[in-house]
């Protein structure tokens, strides 16, 4: 099956949904949703594996993604407003970065939007409460990790599998649990 989808790709291309750049592979299970179909909304550097998902809103968003990064397998990047992710990141599998609430708290609002998706799609007017999310350079977050709106993760941080990150984590530190805690510095002979 791979191999048709692959071939199916090569001779029928769609139009590029997003930028990549020299050296970087988008991988057959990757899956890249921009729905505004403006390619400059997710743009991907250099040397960067893309195993997971990269998707951004109708209503907005945006995804930069660094260098030599990798975004494993199963992971998914929603935005609705704007996630950086600096250079060196490895994403592993099973990691989930949203920069917004992806629903109201309003359970008439959430209905009216659900229905509003299954018979047009996603409206292209909504507030989520976006709120960016900045991932700097030589990070690592572990499997099935959750990072949430508004979060700055500071370089060389570590995120512990399973985590879900609510708040800032500072530089070359480890951080674990729900709700994410600091565990230890990163030592300079471990940088």
């Amino acid at each position: 099956m791979k191999y048709i989808r692959a071939l199916y790709r090569f001779f029928f291309p769609k139009k590029p949904c997003c930028l990549i750049g020299k050296g970087s592979k988008l991988y057959p299970q990757a899956r890249i949703s921009n729905t505004q179909q403006k390619e400059s909304l997710i743009s991907i550097g250099r040397s960067t594996h893309v195993l997971g998902e990269l998707l951004t809103f109708a209503h907005g968003g945006q995804i930069k993604v660094g260098n030599e990064c990798y975004i494993g397998e199963g992971s998914r990047v929603w935005s609705a407003g704007i996630v950086h992710i600096g250079d060196r990141v490895l994403i592993s599998h099973n990691v989930n970065i949203i920069d917004n609430q992806t629903h109201s708290l309003s359970a008439s609002k959430r209905n009216e939007h659900f229905r509003t998706i299954f018979s047009t799609g996603h409206p292209s007017q909504i507030n989520l409460g976006e709120r960016p999310i900045v991932i700097e350079d030589d990070v690592w977050i572990a499997c099935q990790s959750i990072i949430l709106r508004g979060v700055r993760i500071g370089k060389g941080a570590v995120i512990g599998a399973g985590s879900v990150v609510t708040k800032d984590v500072p530089a070359w530190t480890v951080a674990q649990g729900n709700p994410a805690k600091f565990v230890r510095e990163i030592q300079e002979s471990e940088r």
